[in-house]
């Protein structure tokens, strides 16, 4: 921002305008990274509140999962056609929009009555989100260049681990003292104070030249919702073979498999009309080039296994700490938080780490440690969680995570023009929050699913329930509830004592199996975009 001119002259005011162009400079920043904390902070505290939500509104964990992955949903759908937003409205304009959606989606969670105003609230500042993402790097790219343009990406993504230690701490205190709307009415106190400030900045802004695509909006969103919807339906309409839950089956098969090839075909069809809209002289909804790149599609790839594996983790670990440890939300922080600052360590180190490896090793050594250490948690977690080894997977994964988000993230603005800022940071929101909500299906389901097969495999092996034919459905579907809850459930069921204690011994080991398994899979789907690596530079970065 230019404030010389409006300053007298001489070398004092010449220094005083120096000074307050230094000031300015990191303003953006500052604006940028706020939103970003308020955005994580949202998507962390969730699974920290979820008991506390299961017993205020009388749902279960189910629903509590959904209206997470609503959010996450919301963001990764409409985030394309926020990127495009912001090139109409401008930078600053389009920072106030999404702030005040946001915070009238925060407003719908604090007065929720049940959990379906409390899914739509999330749905809402979903919509907030898609704004605001693609917004923050069309903000950093329009205003930095340069060494300053990677310390500001890294930086940004800093503010992932800064957001997640404060849900877990400050969250967490919040919701034991005073329930798990608080940490809402903290979000939107802050969303009032970013958005005074987002007010009173002078924000960069180009010219809008052409027209929306309505067709593209429609595609990409389309397309989205019915991948992250089929796999959030893994757990209760089957994979492959339709289980009881499915609404339909062809042939005995799941529409899980439906829902993930149409999906699949109508992103196909969105990419090919971006390019056809670019042949015709129209204004595409994204760039092509932006998905066009091996180098592009390799860092989105990573990125969306990379938040897969934090979404997963910042799901089932709070969920297992509090219905099977009895952690309080607080204590549940306390237990998770070397994760938290292992990542934001990690990503402040990401710009010197780029300046001394090739970002291809560098993103495959994140990868694999992240994928190592969260195998290495399943394999020596337990039911005391402790052990030096639990420990140490924590903050081996934290930095993995880390550097997996940072370097991703400022690889793909450094290689590309300032103009397509506004189109990277679209597809940059699209991988992160695809990543996101299918991260916490991905668990929930693989979670539900293991945990129905392996009390049914444990019922069947103990002789003295198999009297009680019910046992079996009861131990399965009660699912991650709480031990006593548990122990009350089934004492009505006409139970001998010694028959109670193993029913709920049985849930309680089904639940540790399906916990290491959920935590494996994630592991694995970290692996996965390590092919795409070949694409990225083989040498160290230059400034």
């Amino acid at each position: 921002m230019d404030t010389a001119d409006q300053l007298p002259s001489g070398p004092v005011a010449t220094e005083r305008a120096v000074d307050a162009q230094l000031r300015a400079s990191w303003l953006p920043l500052v604006l940028v990274c706020c939103t970003g904390l308020v955005s994580v902070f949202n998507a962390t505290v969730l699974p920290m509140a979820i008991s506390g939500i299961v017993d205020g509104l009388d749902t279960t964990i189910s629903n509590v999962q959904l209206a997470i992955v609503a959010y996450g949903v919301f963001v990764a759908a409409f985030t394309i056609t926020g990127g495009k937003i912001s090139g109409v409205l401008g930078a600053r304009n389009t920072q106030l929009l999404g702030l005040s959606v946001y915070a009238a989606g925060m407003l719908s969670c604090v007065l929720a009555q049940n959990v379906s105003v409390l899914i739509a609230g999330e749905a809402i500042a979903g919509l907030g989100g898609a704004l605001l993402v693609p917004n923050a790097l069309a903000i950093l790219g329009q205003t930095y260049s340069g060494t300053q343009r990677t310390v500001a990406v890294s930086v940004l993504a800093g503010t992932t681990g800064i957001g997640a230690a404060l849900a877990l701490l400050v969250g967490g205190f919040l919701v034991q003292a005073w329930g798990w709307r608080a940490p809402f009415v903290l979000l939107l106190v802050v969303i009032a104070g970013t958005s005074v400030v987002a007010s009173r900045l002078r924000l960069p802004r180009t010219t809008f030249r052409g027209t929306i695509d309505k067709t593209s909006i429609a595609l990409s969103a389309v397309g989205v919702l019915m991948l992250v919807a089929a796999i959030n339906q893994i757990g209760s309409w089957g994979l492959v073979l339709a289980a009881e839950g499915a609404p339909l089956s062809v042939l005995g098969l799941s529409p899980v498999l439906a829902l993930v090839v149409i999906g699949g075909l109508v992103l196909h069809t969105f990419v090919a009309r971006q390019h056809e809209l670019l042949d015709a002289d129209r204004t595409p909804l994204l760039a092509p080039q932006v998905f066009g790149s091996g180098l592009n599609r390799a860092c989105l790839s990573g990125l969306v296994a990379v938040n897969l594996l934090m979404a997963g983790v910042s799901y089932l670990l709070p969920l297992y700490t509090q219905m099977v440890l009895g952690k309080s939300p607080l204590g549940t922080a306390l237990m998770l938080i070397p994760i938290s600052l292992a990542a934001l360590a990690s990503a402040a180190a990401t710009p010197v780490l780029m300046r001394l490896i090739a970002c291809r090793w560098l993103l495959t050594a994140a990868h694999v440690l992240a994928a190592a250490s969260v195998i290495l948690l399943a394999m020596t977690i337990s039911n005391q969680w402790s052990g030096a080894w639990t420990l140490i997977s924590e903050v081996a994964l934290g930095l993995g995570i880390g550097v997996g988000l940072s370097a991703g993230s400022a690889l793909l603005m450094e290689t590309s023009p300032a103009s397509l800022s506004g189109e990277i940071g679209s597809a940059r929101g699209m991988a992160n929050f695809l990543g996101l909500c299918t991260g916490t299906a991905v668990a929930g389901a693989v979670l539900m699913s293991v945990l129905a097969q392996s009390a049914s495999v444990r019922v069947a092996d103990s002789s003295d329930l198999l009297s009680n034919s019910r046992i079996e459905v009861t131990t399965s579907s009660v699912s991650f509830v709480e031990n006593d809850d548990l122990r009350s459930r089934l004492a009505g069921m006409e139970l001998t004592s010694a028959q109670l204690d193993r029913a709920v011994e049985i849930n309680v080991e089904s639940r540790l199996v399906a916990l290491r398994a959920s935590l494996c899979v994630l592991g694995l789907a970290a692996l996965l975009p390590i092919v795409t690596f070949r694409h990225l530079p083989s040498r160290r970065e230059l400034d």
